[in-house]
C-alpha cells in the first residue's frame, strides 16, 4: 500500500511539473497577444437619405465609438456617444448615424477600448457610403445584389467583381450564411449560428466590397434551415443572430420585424420581404389560408406599393416566383395570383421582382407584366441546369456558373429607364435587359 501510494505522488508531481513548464514557455508576446483588443471590420446598411446603421464587433467586451464624417481622411470627422459591446449580443452592436446630408458620400471608422484599461485599444479600417437622395429628387442610382454565400465556398471572388462597378448599394438577397452546412456542424444553437456568421465575415473579398459600399440585407432559409418555415424549432435563435450580425435597423414596436422598404429618390423604391418566418409549411395544400408572406406583411406590401410615387419597384423576394419546388411561389400559388393580380388591377407600373436562392441566373417576362429577375449564387454549388426551362417567359438563364444582377436607374430622353445586367465573377456581362 504504502508503495502504491508512493507511485502516485510521484505522478501527481510529474503531471504538475509539466503544467507548470508549460505556462512557463509562454511568452509575454503570446500573452499579451491573447489579451489583444481587436475590432471587427465596419458594415454599414439600412441608409436613408439622413440616416446609416453602423455595425460592428470586438473579440470581448468594450467601448465602441464611430467616428465619421464627409472627408476622406476624417480630419474634421465627429464622434458618436460610446456604446458598450457586452456578451449578451455576442460583443455586437449597432450605432445609428443621424442627421446626415442627403446625397452625400460619407466616411468612419470603429474605435473599441478596453473598459479597465485606456490604453488598450484598436481601430477599424476607413468604410464609405452614400446617402439615398430625398424623395422629390431624382437621382441616377447603380446597385448590385446576389444571394446564397456558403463559407465552404470561400474566397467570395465575385465581391471583388460587384467592387468594380462601384454600386450605390448592395442588397444580400438571402442565405447569407449556411447555418446547416459545414465547415463545422450544423447550428443549433445561438453560439453555434453566431459562429456561423464569423465563419463568412473572415473573408477579405467581403471585407473589401464591406468598406466601399453600404448593404440592405434580407434572409432566406439557410440562416435558419433548409426550406426553413415559421414552425421551425430553431427560428427564434436563428433570427436573434442574423439581426446581431447585420445593420439592420429594428422596428421599435416589433423586435422581429424583418420585411421593410427603401427609397432612392424619385428613382426607386425597394421592398424587401421575408419570406420565412410567417410562412405555412410547405406541405399545407394550397388555397387561400396558405400564406408566404402573413396577411400584415401582404396588406403593408400592398398599401405601400400603391403609395409609392418612385419610378421603379424592386420586390426583393428571395425565392422565385414560378416554375420551381413548393418552398418558391410556386407552393403559393393562390397569393401569388393575388398579388399580381393586385399589381396589374391598379396599373403599378415598372415593378420588377428579384430572386435568388435557386443558384443560377435567369430573366423572365412573365404574361401579368411582371418581370423577374433571378441572380446567384455568390459563393455555392452553382445549378447545372434551370428550372425555367425554355419557357416563352425566359429571355436569358446562365447555369453552372456564380453571377449577380447589376440595376442601373436613369432617365433617357426625359424618361426613366431600368437596364439590368447579370454578370459573373470574373466581371463579364452575360446579358442586359431594359424596362421600360
Amino acid at each position: 500500500m504504502r508503495d502504491q501510494w508512493r507511485f502516485s505522488a510521484i505522478l501527481v508531481f510529474l503531471v504538475l511539473e509539466a503544467v507548470a513548464r508549460t505556462f512557463a514557455s509562454v511568452s509575454p508576446e503570446t500573452s499579451r497577444l491573447a489579451q489583444e483588443l481587436l475590432v471587427s471590420e465596419p458594415i454599414v446598411g439600412d441608409v436613408t437619405a439622413d440616416r446609416a446603421l453602423i455595425w460592428a464587433r470586438a473579440n470581448r467586451e468594450a467601448i465602441l465609438r464611430v467616428e465619421y464624417g464627409m472627408e476622406a481622411e476624417l480630419a474634421t470627422a465627429q464622434f458618436t456617444e460610446p456604446v458598450r459591446l457586452s456578451p449578451d449580443r455576442d460583443f455586437t452592436a449597432k450605432v445609428s448615424l443621424d442627421g446626415l446630408r442627403p446625397h452625400t458620400r460619407y466616411f468612419y471608422r470603429l474605435h473599441v477600448q478596453d473598459p479597465t484599461d485606456p490604453s488598450r485599444k484598436s481601430v477599424s479600417s476607413i468604410g464609405e457610403f452614400l446617402t439615398a437622395p430625398e424623395e422629390d429628387e431624382w437621382a441616377a442610382l447603380t446597385f448590385a445584389y446576389s444571394g446564397d454565400a456558403g463559407e465552404a465556398y470561400q474566397p467570395f471572388q465575385l465581391f471583388d467583381a460587384v467592387r468594380a462597378q462601384r454600386p450605390d448599394f448592395f442588397l444580400f438577397l438571402g442565405d447569407t450564411i449556411y447555418a446547416d452546412q459545414g465547415p463545422g456542424p450544423a447550428a443549433k444553437t445561438l453560439a453555434e449560428y453566431r459562429l456561423k456568421y464569423q465563419g463568412n465575415r473572415k473573408d477579405a473579398a467581403f471585407q473589401r466590397l464591406a468598406r466601399e459600399t453600404s448593404f440592405y440585407v434580407i434572409w432566406d432559409d439557410h440562416e435558419i434551415a433548409n426550406n426553413a418555415n415559421r414552425t421551425h424549432p430553431r427560428l427564434l435563435p436563428a433570427r436573434r443572430a442574423f439581426l446581431e450580425y447585420w445593420p439592420i435597423r429594428e422596428d421599435a414596436a416589433d423586435g422581429t420585424r424583418l420585411y421593410r422598404s427603401f427609397r432612392w429618390g424619385r428613382a426607386a423604391e425597394l421592398f424587401l420581404l421575408d419570406c420565412r418566418q410567417y410562412r405555412s409549411p410547405q406541405a399545407e395544400r394550397d388555397g387561400p389560408a396558405k400564406t408566404m408572406l402573413g396577411a400584415e406583411q401582404k396588406a403593408w406590401l400592398k398599401a405601400a406599393l400603391l403609395a409609392s410615387p418612385a419610378a421603379f419597384k424592386f420586390i426583393a423576394t428571395t425565392v422565385p416566383l414560378k416554375y420551381h419546388t413548393r418552398d418558391s411561389w410556386e407552393g403559393y400559388r393562390t397569393e401569388r395570383r393575388e398579388l399580381l393580380e393586385f399589381i396589374r388591377t391598379y396599373g403599378i407600373a415598372n415593378v420588377i421582382f428579384l430572386a435568388a436562392d435557386v443558384h443560377y441566373a435567369a430573366v423572365l417576362r412573365h404574361v401579368e407584366g411582371i418581370i423577374e429577375i433571378v441572380a446567384g449564387p455568390i459563393a455555392q454549388f452553382p445549378s447545372p441546369i434551370a428550372f425555367v426551362g425554355r419557357r416563352p417567359e425566359v429571355e436569358f438563364v446562365a447555369t453552372n456558373m456564380y453571377t449577380y444582377a447589376l440595376v442601373r436607374v436613369l432617365l433617357e430622353d426625359s424618361e426613366p429607364r431600368a437596364e439590368i445586367s447579370i454578370f459573373n465573377a470574373a466581371g463579364k456581362r452575360l446579358h442586359t435587359t431594359r424596362v421600360p
